[in-house]
């Protein structure tokens, strides 16, 4: 039987061409909401905003507490674009029915990358059923991870609003997890997240797996799994303390548009992406998924194209 997911709203929360530029035009100022200072998302916002600088962009990075966060003064028009997690859209969406019409005023431009939903546990568990009753870090108030922590543990049929949710920095959380205050900690980031590499060999932490069998019976419970997370492999010693590789899930992280910004605008960032993709992955390979050709469909299914990519996209298909 599918059961139905709570949705806890915002006020319990507290992602060929290359040397030719554009014509030059006036300079264009953008506004782009982050992330916490030296996060992923801070860092591949300077790289988007130092790349385009040289092609008639000013790019305003703006730190946020997260993916959340991003959506909802995107929608509301306080920002321009913004980065955040294809998750953390649909759970923005299903918060209400202020949300879900204000999620009309999002859109996407492409994907950015995969992140990859760590589920840090004290050694011994070894199911998502264990989790049930423990003390359970979910990370800051309106971030992705909170998110992502909030349908894992639905997806494994634990009741989010009876469980020990305890929000909080990532940083405090690693603490807090090797010093025995939390059993479980969930971290969404790009692979190899700067924060979990610093932890030392000896830390006694381990990554819970999440299985094929496991994802199976998450989209029982919550069918929309199988359009925002995919099963992904953790490489062996991607962190000092992590000894055997581990099968985990990721979802996709989007750089997102206010659907108000004009087309021909949204249609020259793109053209400009486009042009300096590879610029950009050099500048952080955060990067690494965006595309701007029909390849990123993959990535960006349930999300609606900006009008302007749009057009980018069918000048593309027609000209081949």
């Amino acid at each position: 039987m599918k059961r139905r997911l709570v949705w806890v709203g915002l006020a319990t929360l507290g992602g060929m061409l290359l040397s030719r530029a554009i014509p030059a035009q006036p300079p264009t100022q953008l506004t782009l909401l982050t992330a916490r200072p030296g996060s992923l998302y801070e860092r591949a916002g300077q790289a988007l905003r130092q790349v385009l600088q040289r092609q008639g962009f000013n790019i305003t990075v703006k730190e946020s507490p997260g993916s959340v966060f991003n959506l909802e003064q995107l929608a509301q028009g306080k920002a321009d674009l913004a980065l955040a997690q294809k998750d953390a859209f649909v759970f923005y969406k299903n918060l209400g029915t202020q949300q879900r019409a204000s999620a009309d005023n999002l859109t996407v431009i492409g994907p950015v990358n995969q992140e990859v939903i760590h589920i840090l546990v004290r050694p011994g568990m070894r199911s998502l059923g264990q989790l049930r009753g423990k003390r359970i870090g979910v990370g800051p108030q309106d971030s992705g991870t909170y998110v992502s922590a909030l349908l894992v543990l639905q997806m494994a049929d634990l009741d989010v609003t009876r469980e020990r949710l305890i929000t909080g920095e990532i940083r405090q959380g690693i603490q807090d997890l090797q010093a025995g205050k939390l059993d479980v900690l969930f971290v969404t980031a790009g692979l190899g997240a700067p924060q979990l590499q610093q932890m030392p060999a000896r830390a006694q932490v381990e990554l819970l797996a999440f299985d094929s069998a496991a994802l199976t019976q998450a989209k029982k419970v919550f069918p929309e799994a199988a359009a925002l997370y995919r099963l992904m492999t953790i490489p062996a010693r991607t962190y000092p303390w992590q000894p055997r590789p581990v099968s985990a899930l990721a979802t996709y992280s989007c750089l997102f548009a206010r659907r108000s910004l004009p087309q021909p605008l949204v249609y020259r960032l793109t053209q400009t992406l486009s042009q300096q993709q590879q610029a950009l992955r050099q500048a952080d390979p955060f990067w690494a998924l965006l595309t701007l050709d029909r390849r990123q469909d993959t990535y960006t299914g349930g999300l609606t194209y900006h009008a302007g990519v749009q057009q980018f996209l069918h000048e593309q298909k027609v000209s081949r």
